[in-house]
């Protein structure tokens, strides 16, 4: 973001009297102003040297980012303690409220590894460290929004479910299996645990453990045919560094439910929960794991290979936004979704109000998409649409609805979209792209034709604007996929990526032109007024 620009976006905060946005904001691009210089050596391959500094209990996480690091020719080190000096060119913290001394806040990002549902390390001096540093890292969408209301939001968190940093889990041997459960963590101070433990030791063959860690803890985990994750307190949101970590030495785990189980879709199958505080589910659903544990098994090589392709695009995605890594890694990278759908729905995770609001209101059968963050926005918005069509293309898919997370959806959107989909189906490809709701019609844009198709209204436009809710055909997708994100930095274009979807119907054949009837008639507006970019 030029200077500009930077001091456009400070007047406007002033002028709706909006200070303390002002100085988040300042905060911020002084941060900011600090890292290009890291990634500029990691560009230039002058060979920047990081550090992970993490106590024993999250070295698993830590060697996780560190093997992506080395993806990206990046050298670093892993210390349990705080260095004598700070020498490394950046750092990246684990559990920081554990050290006396970090590194200098504009040479370190925080991973926050603390559940929200318990104030124990949330104290003023933890949040401020958070606050002061680069950029706060964040495993859980409910610390995400516990961190908005302390006002550590957008654009300085980021989100980061944990995974592993290989593709496939260590092969076990079952004739070494020892125990049916292995369950380790602090079992002594959590009446619960101890409770559900005791419950389980008298039926099945247990093994509890407390500070074990790095190899010895590793080869205990590989010794269990099932580890059990239960939580500290109750209402604890799910503990997936533990879970990750044993699903990459390839033992599925029985877990205790939590109410943030869903944002992992990738644990299906590799993961089984229990109802919470209930020993005779407990009971039930474990020896119900024992009898299918093959079944389990096999799905944790599918679980550990979502969850490595998840971690390695969030790792990459917050490296790029931070100018700590090219954006070329972005350009190429292969989109995380964790499922395949037809609807995909495109949203920031850090924006958390706007992810809530999707989440009550999208589509059934919907994927979302962690969408790329940059700086101008619209680059990141642009390689957004980029993955996602030049991935549709891969799949051999010649249609794909995408929305964005502010899309409101009109009553009866299920018939309407399925109305929609069948008028196009009608029109043997003759169209690219359908607009779910037009921001504004170009003066130049000529209305081609207007039918009626089982109630709705369908009218055919040369050219569109809006991407808020749009179905894009096969040549669509492949002007998206082969937009190039440099056209518009190396000439210093700041116009905005909608543009590029303004422009696809100059590039697309035209028909013979029809009278321009676009200044004495205007389409109606709505949730869904429809359009259509024809050939």
């Amino acid at each position: 973001m030029s200077g500009i620009s930077r001091i456009k976006g400070a007047i406007r905060y002033l002028r709706r009297g909006d200070l303390a946005g002002f100085w988040r904001r300042l905060k911020q691009y002084l941060k900011q102003g600090h890292a290009p210089v890291y990634g500029e050596k990691i560009r230039t391959g002058a060979g920047a040297l990081w550090c992970i500094m993490t106590t024993p209990h999250t070295l698993f996480i830590a060697r996780s980012i560190a093997k992506r690091l080395s993806h990206h020719g990046i050298d670093c080190d892993i210390t349990t303690a705080s260095p004598a000096e700070f020498n490394h060119d950046f750092y990246i913290v684990l559990c920081a409220q554990m050290f006396t001394q970090l590194p200098p806040g504009n040479r370190r990002i925080i991973l926050q590894l603390e559940q929200s549902v318990s104030s124990r390390w949330f104290d003023d001096k933890y949040l401020t460290r958070l606050k002061q540093s680069v950029a706060v890292f964040d495993y859980s969408l409910r610390n995400i929004e516990f961190l908005h209301q302390k006002h550590i939001s957008y654009p300085h968190v980021f989100y980061l479910p944990i995974g592993q940093g290989d593709s496939a889990p260590t092969a076990t041997d079952k004739n070494a299996k020892q125990y049916d459960f292995l369950f380790y963590g602090d079992n002594r101070s959590s009446p619960r645990r101890q409770h559900m433990l005791a419950v389980l030791q008298a039926k099945y063959k247990v093994k509890i453990v407390d500070n074990l860690f790095d190899q010895d803890m590793s080869d205990l985990i590989r010794r269990a045919r099932i580890v059990v994750n239960i939580h500290y307190y109750e209402g604890a949101l799910l503990e997936t560094p533990r879970i990750q970590e044993c699903l990459s030495l390839g033992v599925p785990v029985l877990s205790e439910s939590a109410s943030d189980q869903d944002d992992y879709p990738e644990l299906a199958g590799a993961v089984r929960y229990f109802t919470e505080n209930s020993t005779d589910d407990l009971l039930l659903q474990a020896g119900q794991m024992l009898e299918e544990l093959e079944q389990h098994e096999r799905h944790v090589r599918r679980a550990v290979q979502k969850s490595q392709q998840r971690f390695s695009f969030m790792l990459d995605r917050a490296l790029v936004a931070l100018n700590l890594l090219p954006l070329d890694v972005m350009n190429t990278h292969a989109p995380y979704l964790a499922e395949n759908s037809e609807i995909v729905a495109l949203s920031l995770p850090e924006t958390i109000i706007r992810r809530r609001q999707l989440l009550t209101g999208m589509p059934q059968d919907t994927v979302i998409f962690d969408g790329v963050r940059y700086q101008p926005g619209w680059l990141g918005c642009g390689l957004s649409f980029k993955l996602l069509a030049r991935h549709a293309l891969q799949q051999g898919k010649h249609r794909l609805t995408i929305m964005e997370d502010d899309a409101v959806l009109p009553d009866g959107f299920d018939n309407r979209y399925r109305i929609i989909r069948s008028y196009l189906d009608s029109r043997d490809e003759q169209w690219d792209m359908f607009s779910g709701v037009m921001a504004e019609i170009d003066p130049r844009a000529r209305i081609l034709s207007v039918e009626e198709f089982e109630g709705e209204t369908f009218i055919t436009l040369d050219r569109t604007m809006s991407m808020v809710f749009n179905i894009y055909n096969k040549r669509a997708l492949e002007v998206l996929a082969a937009w190039n994100p440099h056209d518009g930095m190396s000439t210093g274009i700041r116009s905005t990526f909608i543009c590029k979807i303004r422009m696809i119907s100059e590039w697309l054949q035209r028909f013979p032109s029809l009278p321009d009837i676009t200044r004495s008639w205007t389409p109606p507006y709505g949730a869904f007024t429809t359009a259509i970019i024809r050939k």
